[in-house]
């Protein structure tokens, strides 16, 4: 699933997946709910899918192969999760899952944009008021090409910007993908927000897989794939050699990455050798959720305080350069 997904997209996946989980511990078969769900998706845009995927199981298909017909509707993560569930006959545990992964995406998406609306409300004003000169000459000189030309580059500036960090991250090119997350990474606080939220995800996912008992290499695969770090994935692409040929678990394979962080590290090896790597998962899943959060709330409120400060500087410059001026022509004056 694309990462450009809106918090309202992301909870729809998430009731679409609530919606057959609960109809099927009820008792209906996967058609009847998928029947269901087809007369009343969570979005209009379900029905067509879903008409898709009907029509490949009654011509005898698995669920898994009527996903497959449908195309990229549904990400490959997904996808495993309800082979593994379809082949463990556990497929109502598996959208229960799929259901929480993507109520907590949503949830976390809108806690970010929410974070992100005073600062990003900030600069609109900064960019509209800058510089008071272009005002002045508007209103009283009638220059309103060159304040409207100034305004029109300045936004153009801030959306261009914008949009190309939001396709940058949602990019299939995994080489931009890696460049962009090297250079946020280098930012203060924002990096480290990242890289946790980054393993939050990771996690999560983990938990998933693991719980619908899907294999070690694959779980990990498909959890860095769903984590939005190409430096995780590209990290854990090379472990299948190590786990498969040398027989190495992933605890001692994470024992030499600096990759992960340590405390990382040291739980999941706990969780591995203890047997509770289910209830481990959940533990680093919340810490580093609780982590992400707190760091990109500290990022916001450094970013809004920055940018007042920058605006009340410019203004003091403004006032000074203003009485200066001021007071430069009445010297003038009076030395005539």
């Amino acid at each position: 699933m694309a990462l450009l997904l809106m918090p309202r997209a992301i909870a729809q996946r998430g009731e679409f997946y609530y919606q057959l989980s609960a109809m099927i511990r009820a008792g209906l078969p996967l058609i009847g709910a998928l029947q269901t769900l087809e007369k009343s998706p969570p979005s209009a845009a379900y029905r067509r899918p879903i008409a898709r995927i009907l029509a490949e199981l009654k011509g005898r298909k698995t669920f898994v192969e009527a996903l497959d017909a449908v195309g990229d509707w549904l990400p490959v993560f997904d996808k495993a999760l309800l082979d593994a569930g379809e082949r463990s006959g556990r497929l109502d545990e598996c959208f229960r899952l799929l259901a929480g992964y993507y109520d907590e995406r949503a949830k976390l998406a809108r806690e970010i944009i929410g974070q992100l609306v005073y600062p990003v409300i900030i600069v609109h004003l900064a960019i509209l008021v800058f510089p008071p000169s272009l005002i002045k000459e508007a209103f009283w000189d009638g220059a309103w090409g060159a304040f409207i030309a100034s305004k029109v580059f300045g936004y153009g500036l801030l959306y261009g910007g914008g949009l190309a960090l939001v396709l940058g991250g949602t990019s299939g090119v995994p080489a931009w993908r890696a460049t962009l997350e090297q250079i946020l990474r280098m930012v203060p606080v924002l990096g480290r927000a990242r890289e946790n939220l980054a393993l939050s995800r990771l996690t999560s996912a983990l938990e998933a897989l693991f719980s619908a008992g899907t294999g070690v290499v694959d779980a990990w695969e498909l959890a860095a794939r769903s984590s939005g770090s190409p430096a995780l994935e590209r990290e854990v692409m090379r472990w299948r050699p190590q786990i498969e040929l040398e027989q190495k678990t992933p605890a001692e394979i994470l024992a030499d990455k600096s990759i992960f962080p340590a405390m990382f590290t040291s739980l999941y090896r706990t969780g591995e050798v203890s047997g509770q790597l289910d209830e481990t998962l959940k533990r680093l899943h919340e810490y580093h959720r609780t982590e992400g959060h707190r760091q990109m709330q500290m990022f916001t409120k450094g970013l809004t305080i920055g940018i007042i400060l920058i605006i009340m500087i410019a203004i003091g410059m403004q006032v000074v350069m203003f009485w200066v001026n001021y007071f430069n022509n009445i010297g003038t004056l009076l030395s005539q």
